[in-house]
């Protein structure tokens, strides 16, 4: 498959003070073996020594900036801003793109048309990047947004179209960000799920998934009414979780995840 036949994808990185993890970060997006992407940075201003790392590598950067911003949400978009590719995609400065996931998205997309969002599964890291863990999602269960079941942002890719249908992102919240874009794009977008590692996600004391655990349910809440016009009671929540429990149960002990997986990687790699 030539270069000109695969999608060329967006990656942006926004980044504050997180000068410990984002050379790691970027390296991870850097040392990928896809042949048509762009890499863009939105450092917000930092102190750190952040955009010392930022120039090592600004001649392989699309696009860089380091400047006071209104925060997370302002600084992606931005980043989205600038970007070019048919495919956009988010990858927060402490976390991390495992090799390979750009050659399987690009494939994916192209060779899938009707899809406008797809997701793979992650690696849970320590700030010292020893993998903790292994989360896989086996499959996209209809519905699962309306019961705030999120994807894993780190994962999840898209199609420009689709984000211009949805929107920019809403720079006012503070956690649930990534799931607002989410629900948007599930109005118009075919979502699926597929079963390769792509990211990892990094469990660290500064991250905003430890700081402010509070205001994500809050606002995960809010945009449930806002979405979907109901938020799930204890009841549909647990029955939920139940079915997709199960489902997911049977998708592992009878194997059907790899041969979803053996399918998928036949089929992209023609």
């Amino acid at each position: 498959m030539t270069e000109s036949m695969l999608p060329k994808i967006s990656i942006v990185t926004p980044s504050f003070n997180q000068s410990q993890f984002i050379e790691e970060t970027m390296l991870s997006v850097l040392n990928q073996d896809y042949p048509n992407y762009e890499y863009i940075v939105v450092d917000g201003g930092s102190t750190d020594g952040s955009v010392d790392i930022i120039k090592k590598y600004s001649d392989r950067l699309a696009y860089w900036i380091s400047e006071k911003d209104r925060g997370f949400g302002d600084a992606i978009n931005k980043g989205f801003a600038k970007a070019t590719g048919e495919i956009l995609y988010w990858l927060n400065s402490d976390d991390l793109l495992l090799p390979g996931a750009l050659l399987i998205v690009g494939k994916y997309f192209q060779k899938h048309r009707d899809t406008g969002l797809v997701f793979g599964d992650r690696h849970i890291i320590d700030p010292n990047s020893k993998l903790l863990s292994k989360r896989a999602y086996f499959f996209y269960f209809p519905g699962q947004l309306k019961f705030g079941k999120a994807l894993p942002q780190e994962c999840t890719f898209w199609r420009r179209d689709v984000f211009l249908r949805a929107g920019v992102l809403d720079e006012k919240l503070k956690f649930a960000i990534d799931f607002d874009l989410w629900c948007r794009m599930s109005k118009t977008a075919v979502i699926r799920h597929i079963p390769f590692y792509l990211g990892a996600f990094r469990e660290q004391p500064a991250s905003k998934s430890s700081t402010i655990t509070t205001t994500g349910f809050d606002e995960r809440d809010k945009i449930l009414l806002k979405y979907f016009g109901s938020k799930p009671s204890a009841l549909q929540a647990r029955v939920f979780h139940f079915v997709l429990g199960n489902a997911r149960r049977i998708f592992r002990l009878t194997g059907i995840v790899a041969l979803k997986r053996r399918i998928i990687s036949n089929r992209i790699h023609r």
